[in-house]
């Protein structure tokens, strides 16, 4: 059994039921890839790992409590910048919720109480908020995350209260949408004051330190390293076990299956990969001549038949 100490975050867009079910197919993938391409990147500037998606949830796992909070930051501040200029409907509310322990690592997965008390911090978080346990305010550098004492709550299935925390928004005078950072795309003169809010909800708190990571923005193939770093971890926690092997393979396969079929990045990947084991394949099975014997070599040189 392997066990690791990390810090772990769920993120997951408030209200997600309610606007699913006045959404197609189409628009329920379209709505789900552009948060991806929005969170994925981030976790990768914060060398954070996705474990699972569920949904519109995120399951991350960071070494540092601290990049942990920074990347929720981040994310908050980016979907505000991204939902600027798009219909107040259909913008992004997200929650994040942070704990640190040690969890049980088994085909690709993670589990453990660390991971039960973060999906219980969650359901106390409201839209735009970010809670973490007293166990990740221990362990933070306090000197580069604001937080605020909540106090004690009790948690479903937890049988002793446990002490939470938050990241205080961004009060007035926080990193304004207009001055932005001149390497990045003006915002669209369009955009009316209405839909852009003159402050990020966190102050570029963790965005601004990535900023240079995330270019211009998030094309087609958005995340798509980021899933690969992923399926790396995978493949490299495989042990010599037969059975185990397999397992983690299944679960590879499976979740394939689901984010092949609304991430534009898997289905690229998917492409590469397929190209580059056909041509492999090819350049293994194409036929070779077979070298000339001495006879058939002075026949060509005499200009006869071979």
């Amino acid at each position: 059994m392997k066990t690791q100490n990390l810090s772990i975050v769920f993120v997951d867009i408030a209200g997600f039921t309610p606007r699913t079910s006045s959404q197609t197919r189409e628009e329920n993938e379209a709505m789900l890839a552009r948060f991806a391409q929005v969170v994925l990147p981030l976790v990768k500037a914060y060398r954070g790992k996705v474990v699972k998606t569920m949904g519109d949830a995120y399951l991350l796992t960071f070494g540092s409590p601290t990049d942990a909070l920074l990347c929720s930051a981040a994310i908050h501040d980016r979907l505000a910048e991204s939902d600027a200029d798009i219909p107040a409907q259909d913008r992004f509310e997200i929650r994040c919720a942070v704990n640190v322990g040690e969890v049980r690592v088994e085909a690709g997965d993670i589990f453990g109480e660390a991971v039960n008390i973060a999906a219980r911090i969650e359901g106390k978080a409201g839209p735009g908020e970010i809670y973490f346990s007293e166990a990740v305010y221990l362990a933070m550098t306090k000197s580069e995350v604001p937080a605020e004492d909540l106090g004690y709550f009790e948690l479903k299935g937890i049988p002793e209260k446990v002490r939470l925390y938050r990241i205080p928004p961004g009060q007035g005078g926080g990193y304004d949408l207009k001055a932005r950072d001149q390497n990045l795309d003006p915002a669209p003169p369009e955009a009316s004051p209405a839909l852009a809010p003159s402050a990020l909800p966190f102050a570029g708190l963790g965005l601004n330190r990535v900023r240079d990571q995330l270019g211009r923005g998030a094309g087609p193939g958005a995340g798509l390293e980021a899933h690969m770093e992923t399926a790396k971890g995978w493949v490299a926690q495989l042990p010599s076990s037969g059975r185990a092997g397999a397992s983690r393979l299944k679960t590879f396969f499976q979740r394939w299956k689901v984010e092949v079929r609304r991430s534009r990045g898997w289905q690229i990947g998917t492409a590469l990969v397929l190209a580059a084991v056909l041509a492999l394949g090819w350049m293994m099975l194409r036929p070779e001549k077979k070298p000339l014997t001495p006879w058939q070599k002075l026949q060509r040189s005499l200009g006869g038949k071979e």
